[in-house]
């Protein structure tokens, strides 16, 4: 399953996030929903690591809860 920014909101929205995220998944979403996108990981206690990239995007990498960098 390919995570778009839309993709993240519904799941959160339907309590499916930590569900589906396993450890070591990654997807990339533009900085400018960078904010949003972490407090969405953080309510559903999914640990993670953003990693800027070029263009002006991020890269979250799943890790366990409570070793987020």
């Amino acid at each position: 399953m390919e995570l778009t920014i839309d993709s993240i909101r519904k799941l959160a929205n339907e309590k499916r996030l930590h569900e589906t995220l396993k450890y070591d998944d990654s997807f990339i979403v533009s900085e400018d929903v960078k904010d949003e996108v972490e407090t969405l990981l953080k309510e559903a206690e999914i640990g993670y690591q953003g990693i800027t990239q070029a263009s002006n995007n991020v890269m979250f990498i799943i890790q366990p809860y409570g070793d987020q960098g």
